[in-house]
């Protein structure tokens, strides 16, 4: 009886041993619900217009499916280190080349798709941001023309300019790149202007609603909706929460 005891007594220590390292190995485990440390999320601005769906293991999300040109996906949650996350034609199985993100624990990013299905370009920008100071908002401008797009593609941005220009707020932001964050007053309009790098002439002025403090707002500037067009397309985008 004692002897019986004693491997009953045994066997609980060992159950008990090895559930506690399965649930240490759930854990470590980088695919696992509990190490989701990062948010992501893709902006459409290829020049073929094609919808796309992104793919986290294997599976497409509610927000992530039929993405159009000019939209952008849901924020999704994901590991830094091992995000899995394909880029799709939307509908296809066969994920895009050429996308191999980095992401560091704790950041947010938004990633630029580019160019055509045949050719994608994946731009990670770094969506971490400094809280605008009081009574301000702020507002990042990325240029995702492409050469259709007349001139250089480098700009200089200024932020509710007066008749004399003085300093750019940003300068020479060329394509598939984001200018840092601009100070905007908040509750109300506001007026963004681009020129071509170190020019003064008015490439386009983009008007920015009302934003509340403390906010920021990304706004994509894309090539214009007809070839040969010159007034370039922007959407915006509110910051991931």
């Amino acid at each position: 009886m004692q002897s019986r005891r004693i491997t009953a007594a045994i066997l609980a220590l060992a159950t008990a041993a090895t559930l506690a390292a399965c649930s240490d190995d759930d854990e470590d485990n980088p695919t696992g619900p509990t190490t989701d440390n990062t948010s992501v999320r893709l902006f459409n601005a290829t020049s073929s217009s094609l919808n796309l769906d992104v793919a986290q293991n294997g599976t497409v999300g509610t927000g992530n499916s039929n993405v159009a040109f000019g939209s952008a996906s849901s924020c999704t949650k994901i590991n830094s280190t091992n995000p899995q996350l394909t880029v799709r034609t939307a509908g296809s199985t066969t994920s895009l080349t050429g996308f191999t993100p980095s992401f560091s624990a704790g950041g947010t990013y938004t990633v630029l798709v580019t160019g055509t299905a045949a050719a994608p370009v994946f731009t990670t920008l770094n969506d971490q941001f400094t809280t605008p100071s009081a009574g301000n908002a702020a507002v990042r401008i990325v240029n995702a023309t492409t050469s259709a797009t007349t001139g250089a593609g480098n700009w200089d941005i200024y932020v509710n300019p007066g008749t004399t220009l003085g300093t750019p707020n940003a300068i020479a932001v060329g394509r598939t790149t984001a200018s840092s964050y601009l100070t905007v007053p908040a509750g109300q309009a506001n007026t963004i202007r681009l020129t071509n790098a170190g020019q003064t002439t008015t490439l386009q002025n983009i008007s920015v609603p009302s934003l509340t403090a403390g906010t920021v707002t990304t706004i994509v500037v894309t090539d214009a909706a007809t070839a040969g067009g010159t007034t370039l397309q922007t959407f915006t985008l509110p910051a991931c929460t």
